[in-house]
């Protein structure tokens, strides 16, 4: 059979499923709360309204946590996870090499050392026994991120972080409602920052962030970094140290109760036709969906594709190339390590002064060129493909299909 990028008739004409996040419940929480504005006044602040309050308390409850603190972004929500953590300048933070770069400027805001940890290269997430290798005595935290919706092996980096007296920040912004060992990423670590933008799982409004803990001190410091050091829970009336104005507004917030409902359905439509495509492609012999580690259940942000390139006759990008003439979404790379871009390479962070790295409270040379050869070797062998809700049997019969016919093309 003819492959559609040299001439052939590809698998599907039609386009697939934009993905449809709003729907009336969100148009009729929005107008409510207009509408209550209109007429008493007002315009979404923060303070003196209730959603912001209720989504936190219904946020914290669903991961399975005491306590939630609302932001206005998910690169926000992880500065607030470090910033409740109050760490001096010059200490280290362990994070996930293949990552947003919002996961880790951050650590440079707090003019902390992000130290990168290699990845599991059938994953893509932190290793935990790359973890181990990178503590020193300048480590004070870890960010483990979720990637692609799978969690990390979180057993391990916990121990680790006990041995070690660190602390744990999980990044679940690809992640909502993933699970680990029957319980939710978010719930394990010490802290969790939850990105509730438009492309993640579940939005507050296009933007928005989460930080969870169940910790009580550290959710007060959550809270008053989140708000320029406000004295919440504390005597006098005085900020208390240095913070950011990252408040979510009632606005974001009803937008994001409604969500937070949908959430279950929506992670269990992925789950349902990412498993409609392993049934599919499983007499394949040389594509098969990336691993999920023991114990995990992925949310599926997106679908890594293993290939064994050595039992194929042409190169990954070829390969995503062939999948996407098809007529089905293929990307033949998620080539994200943060290190690797220029900002970091030629550290462009406060001016041209290079700091945090030259700072004289650390006093070390950091050279990250290298650092992860996992983490390159994962995103050598895998390629990606979507899924989201609005999915069905049929969007995954024809991934399947596309991957099946050209594999059958290319096979040595």
């Amino acid at each position: 059979m003819t492959l559609a990028i040299d001439g052939g008739a590809p698998v599907r004409t039609d386009p697939f499923p934009a993905r449809l996040q709003i729907d009336d419940r969100e148009i009729e929480a929005v107008m409510e709360l207009l509408q209550q504005c209109k007429e008493g006044g007002g315009a979404f602040d923060r303070y003196g309204g209730t959603h912001v309050d209720a989504y936190e308390r219904e946020f914290a409850a669903h991961v399975g946590t005491k306590f939630a603190t609302a932001c206005s972004a998910g690169t926000a929500a992880v500065h607030t996870a470090l910033g409740a953590l109050r760490l001096d300048i010059g200490c280290e933070v362990i994070s996930s090499p293949i990552t947003d770069p919002g996961a880790v400027a951050p650590i440079l805001w707090n003019n902390c050392i992000p130290i990168f940890a290699d990845a599991d290269p059938d994953t893509m997430n932190m290793d935990p026994a790359s973890v181990a290798e990178r503590v020193s005595d300048k480590t004070r935290a870890i960010i483990a991120g979720h990637i692609a919706g799978q969690p990390c092996d979180m057993d391990p980096i916990m121990e680790i972080a006990e041995e070690h007296d660190l602390r744990v920040i999980e990044d679940c912004s690809q992640a909502h409602d993933a699970e680990y060992k029957g319980r939710k990423v978010g719930s394990i670590g010490h802290l969790a920052a939850f990105s509730l933008m438009s492309g993640k799982h579940s939005t507050a409004g296009g933007q928005g962030g989460m930080v969870v803990t169940n910790d009580e001190e550290l959710y007060w410091n959550a809270k008053r970094f989140a708000d320029r050091g406000k004295p919440f829970n504390a005597e006098g009336r005085r900020n208390l140290f240095l913070g950011n104005n990252y408040r979510m507004t009632e606005l974001e917030a009803v937008i994001g109760r409604v969500q937070l409902q949908k959430l279950p359905e929506i992670v269990a439509k992925r789950r349902r036709a990412v498993a409609r495509l392993e049934e599919g492609i499983r007499d394949l012999r040389r594509v098969r969906l990336g691993k999920v580690i023991e114990g995990a259940k992925s949310a599926y942000w997106f679908v890594l594709l293993k290939l064994d390139l050595e039992g194929l006759k042409v190169p990954k990008a070829q390969f995503a190339a062939a999948v996407a003439a098809e007529g089905v979404p293929c990307t033949a790379s998620y080539d994200h390590i943060v290190y690797e871009q220029d900002w970091i390479r030629d550290r462009q962070t406060y001016g041209q002064s290079r700091c945090p790295w030259v700072c004289p409270f650390y006093g070390k040379e950091v050279n990250y060129e290298g650092s992860c050869p996992n983490a390159r070797l994962a995103i050598d062998t895998h390629m990606l493909t979507s899924v989201h809700e609005c999915y069905t049997d049929r969007e995954a019969d024809d991934i399947a299909a596309a991957l099946g016919k050209v594999e059958a093309a290319y096979l040595k």
